[in-house]
């Protein structure tokens, strides 16, 4: 494999180009977006040891996502003859491979259901001339519900966040794609795949992951079935609940500008 260094802000291939290779990164961070109707649509960003572009190599079809550095970055390139050498015969890359695809399929669900249930627009907003610099800080809010479990805080320091609830099942967790797992018995109101906080825009949000139950952020209800997925996150106190408008998941989501 050959070992590419990408600048920040570099297109690394574009919606429409052909596809001769994948990428593993090694380092850095990777955004894919599609052009809509609406403006630019961020599918995801996918950090070290993620893999993108090979099923427009594996279907040998042009690409249908484009792909840019977000920061300085390292790549491994795949050549379609060494992918299953290198990828599928790798434990540890077969799974990170796999759980990416999870991701994926799950966020594709989630697209087409809210076109489905409701119109959420898309709004392309330019970047400040000086991007600021924040710090973002999580914490649980038991005291407030006396939900007995062990107090979280956490800085944020890796986008996207995901949050979700604890898998048991240890064959399935090894799928799992989440920086936060909360325990929870029956009824549940997280789902495995909740939600997660983004920047996006020129602001920090909140999205649903197709959660049965949604979130609520500031007072205002987010799900597939609101036909809402995502909503911003105010500098300074977000008040935010996982599940229903009752439920012990509380949190306080604590936005502070640097700079």
């Amino acid at each position: 494999m050959a070992t590419e260094h990408i600048q920040r802000g570099q297109v690394i291939f574009r919606e429409g180009d052909k596809s001769r290779e994948a990428y593993f990164i090694v380092s850095g961070l990777v955004e894919i977006s599609i052009n809509t109707s609406h403006g630019v649509q961020s599918l995801a960003k996918i950090g070290p040891g993620e893999i993108f572009g090979e099923m427009g190599m594996i279907m040998d079809r042009p690409r249908s996502a484009t792909a840019t550095a977000l920061e300085n970055t390292t790549l491994e390139t795949v050549a379609e003859d060494e992918f299953e050498q290198q990828i599928i015969q790798r434990p540890e890359r077969l799974h990170v491979y796999l759980a990416t695809l999870f991701e994926r399929i799950r966020r594709t669900d989630l697209l087409l259901s809210t076109t489905t249930n409701a119109t959420v627009p898309l709004v392309s907003k330019p970047k400040p001339a000086k991007e600021p610099v924040f710090r973002v800080k999580l914490r649980s809010n038991y005291d407030e519900t006396g939900f007995n479990h062990p107090p979280v805080e956490k800085t944020i320091t890796k986008l996207p966040f995901r949050i979700g609830r604890t898998y048991f099942d240890t064959a399935v967790s090894s799928l799992a794609r989440n920086d936060l797992s909360i325990e929870e018995q029956h009824p549940y109101h997280l789902s495995r795949n909740h939600c997660e906080i983004d920047f996006e825009h020129g602001h920090f949000i909140l999205r649903d992951r197709g959660s049965k139950l949604g979130s609520w952020v500031n007072g205002e209800h987010v799900s597939v079935d609101a036909g809402c997925i995502s909503t911003p996150l105010k500098t300074g106190e977000n008040k935010i609940v996982f599940g229903n408008a009752d439920s012990p998941h509380r949190y306080t989501i604590m936005i502070e500008e640097l700079a």
